[in-house]
């Protein structure tokens, strides 16, 4: 989530990076201090396919208004340009850039020094995130500040263009090293065994089993399934 210009007590704008619980939940309790809840046209589409039939389905509420490419507002001194450059950690991710300010909010595009979550099933891409981050890396200015959704130590959800390209390059050898394995004939069981990517033994893990799920992940685009085991 990412605000935009604000009152004493009303947020004009109130941006959703993603249709993620844990960037989308707060929107029922911030709705009241939000004029409108700006999201790419795919995010509330896959928020409520993850809610539907769940306990949370009643508390879900949703972006007013959408975007399909590209959204741009004057708020203030503040140039603020919000973009979705194809599906990447899900099918809906917003890059949104604070022009003047140079600071460029990311949601979970990028993961660093910890392995990502990739939501193939919530429209995600192992080959688009790729393409999306060297799409980034090129569009905004050099000495652009990143922010992170997710990081191995707080201080780092704020980043450089290198941290992005680290995460691109993590996810270029994710899919090289499990093709690698399974043309030298190991199954996808084995594979999931691996301690590290190589180059990548740094990364730390942030929930049970991620590099494992990274590997099925990898497994389900290379063969065409969005498999979630």
């Amino acid at each position: 989530m990412a605000s935009g210009k604000k009152h004493p007590v009303i947020s004009t704008f109130f941006f959703n990076t993603h249709h993620h619980r844990d960037h989308t939940a707060g929107n029922f309790f911030l709705k009241k201090y939000a004029d409108t809840i700006v999201a790419q046209e795919n995010c509330p589409k896959f928020q409520e396919k993850q809610n539907k039939g769940t306990e949370n389905e009643k508390m879900q509420v949703y972006a007013d208004m959408t975007f399909k490419n590209q959204w741009q507002r004057e708020l203030g001194k503040e140039n603020i340009n919000v973009q979705y450059l194809g599906p990447a950690h899900t099918g809906g991710d917003s890059i949104i850039y604070f022009e003047k300010a140079n600071i460029a909010h990311l949601g979970d595009l990028v993961f660093n020094g910890v392995y990502p979550f990739i939501d193939l099933p919530g429209g995600g891409s192992i080959k688009g995130w790729i393409d999306v981050l060297e799409k980034a890396s090129q569009i905004y200015p050099e000495d652009t500040l990143y922010i992170f959704g997710h990081a191995a130590e707080e201080n780092d959800v704020v980043g450089k263009k290198a941290d992005l390209l680290k995460m691109k390059d993590y996810l270029s050898a994710l899919l090289e090293y499990v093709k690698k394995e399974l043309d030298g004939g190991k199954s996808i069981d084995e594979i999931k065994k691996s301690q590290a990517i190589p180059g990548f033994e740094h990364l730390k893990e942030n929930r049970p089993n991620a590099l494992a799920t990274n590997i099925q992940n990898a497994y389900d685009e290379l063969k065409g399934s969005s498999s979630k085991n």
